[in-house]
Order: C-alpha cells, then sequence, then structure tokens
C-alpha cells in the first residue's frame, strides 16, 4: 500500500506549500483585523439603538402616569437593554472615559431631539464593557438602562495578538523554507569551496529529491574529478621516471666529455630539467601529499635555508629570533621558503630573510634587490606556468611554477603570500601565517 504522505517531497511542493500556508495565514490575519473593524461599526449601530430606544422611552412616559411608569420601562426593555425608571441619576463618567464620550457624540448624532436632554454615561462596575445611563424626562425623574458595548480596547488587543500570531505564522513558514532548502544548499556549498583542497568532501542525500539528486550528482562528479587527477599525476610520475633514466644516462656520459665548459654547461642543463621535472610533479600533486601540520621552530627552518644558500656561495642574511614555534606543514612550508629564496638570488645578487611575530601573526619575509614585478602583474604572477618576461631577463630557467606552488602552500596553511616591490628596486614576498590558522 502507498504511504499518503501530507507534506510534499518535491522541491517545488514544498515552496508551493509554504506559500499556501503564508497566504492561509495572511487570509486568516485579514479576518481578524476585519473582526476590529467590525467591533467598532457594532458599537456605532448599539449606541444609535440605545438613542432610538430613549427617544421612544422619553414619549412613552411622558404619557404614561408616574403609577405606571416603573412597569412600562421594564416593558421597554430588550434582550439587549435593560431600562427602568428612577428617582436620581447616576455620576455622569464622560468627562474622564473618552469611550464613554464618543458613544455619546454618537446617540446625539443621531437623535438631535437627545442634544437638549441631560445624559450621563458610566461603566458598570465589575462588569466588563457594560455601559449604564441616564436620562432627565420633563418632570425631573430619569429613564435608567444599561447595555453591552463590544470592548473597543479588547478588540485592540485582540488585532494585536492576531497580528502578532501572523507575524509568529510567516516566520515559521520562512523557517521551514529555510530549513528544508537552505540547510542543504549550505552544506553544498562548504562543500564546493572544499572541493579540490584534499580528500573528496562527500555530501550526505537528504532533503527534497531535487536537492538528494544534486548532492548525488556532486559526489560523482568529485570522485571523477579525483580519479581524473590522479591518473593524471600517475601518468606524469611515470613520464618522470622515465624521462630520470636517459637524464641519468647523459649526466654520466656528460662526465666523459674532455672540455669542462661544455661538460659544466650540459650538467647545469640536467640539472634545470630535474628541477623542472620535481617542480610539475610537486604542483600537480596537489593536496595528495598527506603532510600533517604539527609544531615546527620556523626560525631554525629558515636559518637552515640560509645557511645551505649560504654554503654554495650565495649572499643570503637571516634577521630574527633563535626560535619561534608554529604549527605549519613543515616539509610543504620548506620547499616554499625554498622557492622564495632561489627567486631571489636568481634574479638579484643578495637575498634577506626576515623573520617576526606580532599580534596579527606571524611574518616570513624574503627580499632581493632585484628588477622586482610591475605593479599591474604583481596579482598574475601567481599563476601556473606565467613568466614575466618583460620584466626579468628572457634567459630564466623553470616553468614558471615557483610562486604558483608557493600560493598553493599558503592557501593549506590558512595563510598568505603578499607580494610587493621594494624601493628603489627590488621584490619583497612575504608568507604570513595568521594567529587563527
Amino acid at each position: 500500500m502507498k504511504r499518503l504522505h501530507v507534506w510534499p517531497h518535491g522541491l517545488m511542493g514544498q515552496v508551493m506549500a509554504v506559500l499556501l500556508t503564508a497566504i492561509l495565514l495572511e487570509f486568516l490575519g485579514s479576518a481578524l483585523l476585519y473582526r476590529y473593524f467590525d467591533t467598532s461599526a457594532s458599537r456605532t449601530d448599539r449606541a444609535q439603538h440605545v438613542a432610538e430606544q430613549l427617544v421612544v422611552g422619553d414619549r412613552v412616559m411622558a404619557s404614561s402616569a408616574q403609577q405606571v411608569r416603573g412597569l412600562v420601562a421594564s416593558q421597554l426593555s430588550s434582550d439587549h437593554i435593560a431600562m427602568d425608571w428612577r428617582s436620581a441619576p447616576i455620576v455622569d463618567q464622560t468627562a474622564s472615559d473618552e469611550d464613554l464620550l464618543e458613544l455619546r457624540t454618537i446617540m446625539t448624532d443621531w437623535e438631535p431631539r437627545l442634544l437638549s436632554r441631560d445624559i450621563r454615561l458610566g461603566n458598570v462596575a465589575g462588569v466588563k464593557a457594560r455601559v449604564e445611563g441616564t436620562l432627565t424626562l420633563d418632570d425631573g425623574s430619569f429613564i435608567h438602562f444599561s447595555t453591552q458595548f463590544p470592548g473597543h480596547h479588547q478588540a485592540i488587543y485582540a488585532s494585536a495578538a492576531s497580528i502578532t500570531l501572523l507575524i509568529l505564522g510567516v516566520l515559521l513558514s520562512a523557517a521551514l523554507v529555510i530549513r528544508a532548502l537552505g540547510s542543504p544548499l549550505r552544506h553544498l556549498a562548504v562543500a564546493a569551496d572544499a572541493a579540490g583542497h584534499g580528500a573528496p568532501v562527500m555530501l550526505t542525500e537528504r532533503g527534497p529529491p531535487d536537492l538528494r539528486a544534486l548532492a548525488r550528482a556532486f559526489n560523482g562528479m568529485q570522485l571523477r574529478i579525483t580519479d581524473l587527477i590522479d591518473s593524471r599525476t600517475r601518468a606524469l610520475a611515470a613520464m618522470s621516471h622515465d624521462l630520470r633514466t636517459p637524464l641519468s644516462r647523459l649526466r654520466l656520459r656528460s662526465e666523459q666529455i674532455d672540455g669542462e665548459l661544455v661538460r659544466a654547461a650540459i650538467s647545469k642543463d640536467i640539472y634545470e630539467m630535474e628541477r623542472m621535472l620535481d617542480s610539475v610533479l610537486y604542483y600537480l600533486a596537489g593536496e595528495a601529499d598527506g603532510e600533517e601540520r604539527r609544531l615546527t621552530d620556523l626560525a631554525s627552518l629558515a636559518m637552515t635555508l640560509v645557511d645551505d644558500a649560504a654554503d654554495t656561495g650565495s649572499e643570503v642574511t637571516y634577521d630574527g629570533p633563535d626560535s619561534l614555534n608554529v604549527t605549519i606543514s613543515p616539509l610543504r612550508v620548506k620547499r616554499a621558503l625554498d622557492n622564495l629564496i632561489d627567486n631571489a638570488l636568481h634574479y638579484g645578487e643578495r637575498a634577506f630573510v626576515t623573520l617576526r611575530q606580532d599580534e596579527e601573526g606571524v611574518h616570513l619575509v624574503v627580499e632581493d634587490d632585484g628588477p622586482g614585478i610591475p605593479e599591474a602583474d604583481l596579482e598574475g604572477v601567481v599563476e601556473p606556468f606565467r613568466r614575466l618576461d618583460s620584466a626579468r631577463p628572457r634567459n630564466t630557467d623553470g616553468l614558471g611554477l615557483g610562486l604558483s606552488i608557493v600560493l598553493h602552500t599558503m592557501q593549506k596553511e590558512g595563510g598568505e603570500l603578499r607580494l610587493g616591490n621594494r624601493h628603489p628596486h627590488g621584490l619583497r614576498a612575504e608568507l604570513f601565517f595568521p594567529r587563527h590558522a
């Protein structure tokens, strides 16, 4: 037996159901507001009816003997108004009650004969919304009446409560929409933002069928992309292995060349080819290295790279503390810093490494005295395989992946790569590690 679902499962059906609920709530609110205005009209009708009764009572009492006036007054009563004959008036409260003054004005406007008569109105003590009054007769006696008037303030309170319920209902409907649509879409946005930054983030297939189908398609897309990247990386790794074999043979054969200058040039070319292979493989490996972040002495790491570069005869200096522990991925950060130092030495004669810490975070800066980068190209220089030959010599080696690898590393570390030109010339590259990272 097929199960009957009151709440629709489809995305469009849920939207239509929520809109229908909102319309019904609005209709309910309109009906309650109509009740308020109907209450005002009812008060007016009741006041006009009382005025007519008083005019009739005045005429009948004037033609009746005093001995029967009490009986006549009781006969003038109805289910909605009680009347009797009295010798004393009530205390008039119209001066202190605006609602009573409004009722008397309605009565005298409806029956102008009452304008010249003494009409007193007051609230019946202990009886909610019940009004009593007296009309002075020509002989000095009084017609007393009492009737129930729809409460003006009660209607206002009821309408305010109705509007509050309407607002709460609409907010509840909106919350249902947000819950039904917003939560799965937020999870999709988080997963889409995380895609390409590590292992696939698989979405839980929940919600309406349309959103479940979207989550299923997104999960399948992530798996296909991951498989594509893995197969491409494996193919390049195999190609790199195949290329390293002839490169090793070339290196061995170059040692047999008699000319020292030719042998050195060939060795340098082979070294550059090996570095290019390494950089391409590292860049394409992306998030697959799987290195965990751990507490690392960043100062020692920086000083080690500076000493290694100085051992090759390069002019590199370090300025900073002797020890500074930071939670990072040491191998990734080491490679990024090594790329920056290598770039600084390649495009300038000296490299200056500075490490400092402040309230914002940790700043690891590498500066050179080279030509720098045009301001218009500072953002685009981090793109993969981007070479700024107009700004730097055309005989540069590499594939233009150095800064791309550095940027990729800092994104994984939750930090930033900040590039800027020095004055009067040179480039300033900063690895910034914020405190929250």
